[in-house]
């Protein structure tokens, strides 16, 4: 985190660093409320117009610019980049070789409808989101399979929608290689050493809180979906069984399956993507799916036309977009808004109790205002990490409040960068899927469980004490379950 006396300065108030993020987030609202189409290129330009605007306001506009440029070239923003390009250009080869047609036949033969294909939507982005360690992926990945078969099998398509993201949420806050795991622990130290915590004791201590959150989720997320009638009538769903079933398409799965080995095998994501792609090509034409000249070629107009065109041209405004916030927020963390609120908040933290509690705020703050996970720990975390050190409190323990809140809460509120993409990604498939709802993040986001109900187990495990743990001088763990105050043998 950047020192606070290296901040932007502006004219007024710093708080008018917050301009960008409000309009965007009330463009979003209104867009979506109001079910307008092509919301992308505007949502995009408005972004644009108001970093311009408050650039006026800058005391040196050429630092403004700066900053905003450093915040858009961020290592994660060229990760978001790549990722979405490949995922863009592998879910058009899935919906091209007629996944979501194999998923149809064998849970309709299965009988796997309705609700029940919402739990197992739910356990599937759990799976591969742990093993990837990408919430992101594992809903762009999975998304163009599950998403049309749901829909068709019954299962209430925003209901069906929080599943996606809840599953993948679960994995993004449990993984071992998720980024926000190790952005979490890598901020958090030992007080005598300034050694970081460990990645595998923090999961190790993390899992009991995931696994109550999971349970529950699941158990809500369906009792959700077995609420209301189908979205389709019998009658349609039935002609759209019968249009769409295909077992072949079942073969489109091993792309998928591909790509889940060779994460849980500790590959980067961007090269198990590419695993997927070039296996999903040799499937889809072995199948007689598409043939070559599908893939790229030229049109009588001299365009360049095919699934790999089509895939990347379909994320580019969210690329671009993404950008756009990522460098917004790094203007509202140079501007000192977001230490501002921290030090507040931080005011009050007296007890182990009221110190886990004003982490857990601080870090759903952080994740609320940006919507990116490890902004939020990156400007939290040095705060959680002080205040933690004064009650004595692990590093685990500091970690795991810190990462579960902040990533959950990010995929929890409607202006979440997740959700927006999610909703994008599903209307673009309305060219391939018809009978897609007009989705927006207003629809779902109260949908989303696992976001909403993993911040609260941690809230109850804060305010109770569940799994408090402290440390001692050696680094050793001392267990001070329930209790709410620092252990004897660790006073003095």
């Amino acid at each position: 985190m950047e020192k606070h006396d290296s901040k932007l300065k502006f004219y007024g108030s710093s708080w008018v660093a917050l301009i960008p993020f409000i309009a965007f987030i009330g463009s979003l609202l209104i867009f979506a409320t109001h079910r307008m189409k092509s919301s992308q290129p505007a949502l995009m330009g408005i972004t644009l117009l108001s970093i311009g605007l408050i650039s006026f306001l800058a005391k040196d506009s050429t630092e403004f610019w700066k900053v905003l440029v450093k915040g858009m070239t961020k290592p994660s923003v060229g990760m978001f980049l790549l990722i979405f390009t490949m995922v863009g250009i592998f879910s058009a080869l899935l919906n091209a070789g007629g996944v979501a047609g194999g998923i149809i036949w064998l849970a309709s033969i299965a009988h796997i409808k309705g609700t029940l294909f919402i739990g197992f939507t739910f356990i599937a982005c759990a799976i591969l989101s742990t093993g990837s360690g990408s919430s992101m992926a594992t809903v762009l990945t999975l998304g163009p399979a599950l998403y049309p078969a749901g829909v068709i099998l019954g299962a209430n398509p925003f209901v069906l929608a929080g599943a996606l993201i809840s599953g993948a949420n679960f994995g993004d806050t449990l993984a071992p290689v998720s980024d926000v795991t190790i952005a979490a622990t890598g901020n958090q130290f030992f007080r005598k050493t300034d050694r970081a915590a460990d990645i595998g004791g923090t999961v190790k201590a993390r899992f009991k809180y995931a696994i109550v959150a999971g349970l529950a989720s699941l158990v809500i997320l369906m009792l959700l979906g077995s609420s209301g009638g189908n979205y389709l009538g019998a009658e349609e769903a039935n002609a759209l069984i019968q249009s769409y079933s295909n077992a072949l398409g079942l073969l489109m799965l091993v792309p998928v399956a591909i790509i889940i080995y060779f994460s849980t095998s500790g590959k980067h994501i961007g090269t198990s993507l590419m695993a997927g792609i070039i296996s999903a090509i040799v499937i889809a034409v072995g199948i007689g799916a598409i043939s070559p000249s599908d893939l790229i070629g030229v049109n009588d107009s001299m365009k360049l036309v095919g699934i790999i065109p089509s895939g990347v041209v379909k994320m580019i405004n969210l690329i671009i977009i993404m950008g756009l916030l990522m460098g917004a927020g790094h203007i509202m963390l140079m501007s000192g808004v977001m230490h501002d609120i921290v030090a507040k908040l931080s005011s009050v933290a007296k007890t182990p109790r009221s110190t886990e509690i004003v982490s857990v705020i601080l870090a759903a703050i952080m994740g609320m205002l940006g919507g990116f996970a490890v902004m939020g720990i990156a400007v939290a975390g040095p705060f959680v990490d002080a205040l933690g050190k004064e009650q004595k409190l692990h590093p685990y323990r500091r970690a795991n409040i810190l990462s579960t809140t902040t990533t959950s809460i990010c995929h929890a509120v409607p202006w979440s960068s997740q959700l927006f993409v999610l909703a994008g990604f599903l209307v673009s498939m309305k060219d391939t899927f018809t009978f897609i709802p007009d989705i927006a993040t207003t629809d779902f986001f109260m949908y989303c469980i696992h976001p909403w109900v993993l911040p609260i187990v941690m809230l109850i495990a804060a305010y109770t004490g569940w799994g408090r743990i402290f440390e001692d001088d050696d680094e050793n763990m001392i267990s001070g379950n329930f209790k709410n105050e620092i252990p004897k043998e660790l006073v003095g």
